[in-house]
């Protein structure tokens, strides 16, 4: 339960705090009162529910395979990870672009995002190996 639940709040809250830190930085902290707070209020609690799924259902399994083995599917944990953050990025520009403010906006958001995953990925992974290392 605790591999489950940790490492995914402390990635996402960490994602979360970056992107507001951008916001307050660029845009004066305007995340609160712009058209786009339901960002906060829907985007995030989803994100969160299929985070959880996705890192009981996927990430534990394979982090136990990366623990045994050092390699999956011929990568490393590190090729792995950049892989799905680089594909996971791509997802969420194409997700979020939109087609009226060009394709700079569409390299813009899957940057963010695969800048985003990184994060998040790294966040949770260094948790599960401190959990790891306690048990």
């Amino acid at each position: 339960m605790i591999k489950t639940v940790l490492p995914t709040m402390l990635g996402i809250l960490t994602v979360l705090g970056l992107l507001l830190l951008y916001n307050l930085i660029i845009y004066n902290g305007d995340v609160f009162h712009s058209p786009d707070n339901g960002f906060l209020t829907l985007f995030v609690p989803i994100a969160t529910i299929i985070a959880l799924t996705i890192q009981f259902t996927l990430s534990l399994p394979f982090w136990e395979k990366f623990k045994s083995r050092k390699r999956v599917w011929g990568l490393t944990l590190f090729q792995f990870t950049i892989l799905i953050c680089v594909i996971s990025g791509l997802i969420f520009g194409l997700l979020f672009w939109e087609r009226n403010f060009g394709f700079s906006e569409l390299i813009f958001l899957s940057l963010t995002g695969m800048i985003a995953f990184a994060v998040y990925w790294t966040v949770n992974l260094l948790t599960l190996k401190k959990i790891d290392k306690l048990r």
